[in-house]
């Protein structure tokens, strides 16, 4: 491909803006609760002047991705100057573990809005959009985008990223892969990912843990039976998780879990990987080798532990870290809770209100 100098120079030109308006309200941003998550609120659609924003969703069950389009849905939701609404595709799921089951239904669309003020993409949503729609659209277009695999030129996606959008990325790793791949039509925003922690439990104290090690292979399911095997030789209790289970049981997991292994997508990596984030929230000594997204806040031996991904790299990262002594561990579960505190969603949600009230600006 021939080098786009004008394109990359707009790229970073982007990146600096960006950059300097989250300078400009991260001291409003410091001021705000740092565990305390905003709780969705449904506004009823009764204002005529606000914003209409459409979102679409093919929901087969629920996934990492699907809750962070809940989360900028709810964003949105709280904002008395915009409206989200919802179309899902004929072959989503309308049930209970559906984040937007007990929303107020004027909020979920039977067919797409022919002219909303704004329209937010994730994933693979560009395919419900005709060529001619996708191709400089005149409605804003903002496309959320929470994976590095965006940028590789065998992946679907990839064909996306020369049509016009507003891109938020969540984390810097996801905004190099995107800017590095010389194809972006349009601004380039990083939003690193929050975590809504209020539903979460208490930590739980060591002593009332039950789980010497915990597994969680729901990516990964054949390493992480290589692993327990592994691990159960050398003599440690192991629980591992290869299914999708409740949400609540998955933390209570992790609350029950001593260490927690975590194994993210091997293949493709991993644009910011939130799982890691639950980890260190609940207060398990996390070990998260390393996926690429999670070098913007999984530090090794700082608060969490992040080898290289294999098997003996992630087995002396156990050995490691059931060496700790009381000290250190107190001192690495102290800077992973500071860690969740510099990602509460409302910091996200106040970063994301910025851009969207510059739309026109960008567009």
């Amino acid at each position: 491909m021939e080098f786009d100098r004008q394109k990359l120079e707009q790229i970073d030109s982007e990146l600096e803006r960006s950059q300097s308006w989250l300078e400009q309200i991260s001291h409003q941003m410091e001021q705000l609760p740092a565990q305390g998550s905003p709780s969705p609120t449904i506004i009823p659609p009764s204002s005529p002047q606000r914003k209409s924003i459409l979102f679409y969703r093919d929901y087969r069950g629920l996934t990492g991705g699907h809750l962070k389009v809940w989360d900028y849905f709810n964003h949105i939701l709280d904002s008395p100057d915009y409206l989200p609404q919802i179309y899902f595709s004929p072959e989503s799921a309308i049930d209970a573990n559906n984040p937007w089951f007990n929303i107020d239904k004027q909020l979920i669309l039977s067919k797409p809005l022919s002219d909303p003020h704004i329209i937010f993409m994730d994933g693979m949503d560009w395919e419900f959009l005709s060529a001619s729609q996708r191709h400089n659209s005149p409605i804003p277009i903002i496309n959320l985008i929470q994976h590095i695999r965006h940028a590789y030129p065998d992946n679907p996606r990839y064909q996306f990223l020369n049509h016009k959008a507003i891109r938020i990325c969540v984390s810097p790793e996801v905004g190099t892969y995107l800017a590095e791949s010389r194809r972006v039509n349009g601004p380039l925003f990083i939003i690193p990912n929050g975590l809504d922690t209020s539903s979460f439990p208490q930590p739980r104290p060591d002593p009332q843990r039950d789980i010497e090690i915990l597994i969680s292979a729901l990516k990964q399911p054949e390493l992480g039976e290589q692993l327990q095997q592994r691990l159960a030789a050398m003599g440690y209790g192991v629980q591992l998780l290869t299914s999708l289970i409740p949400r609540r049981d998955y933390l209570q997991y992790l609350n029950r879990a001593k260490i927690t292994i975590l194994l993210p997508n091997r293949e493709e990596g991993e644009g910011f990987y939130l799982p890691a984030l639950e980890a260190m929230a609940m207060g398990t000594l996390t070990i998260c080798p390393d996926c690429i997204g999670n070098r913007c806040f999984c530090f090794p031996g700082y608060n969490c532990m992040r080898p290289k991904y294999t098997v003996e790299g992630l087995l002396e990262s156990v050995k490691e870290a059931i060496a700790f002594s009381e000290v250190r561990k107190s001192l690495v579960k102290k800077a992973a809770f500071q860690t969740v505190a510099e990602h509460g969603l409302m910091k996200e949600r106040t970063a994301f209100m910025e851009i969207l009230n510059h739309l026109e600006d960008l567009w």
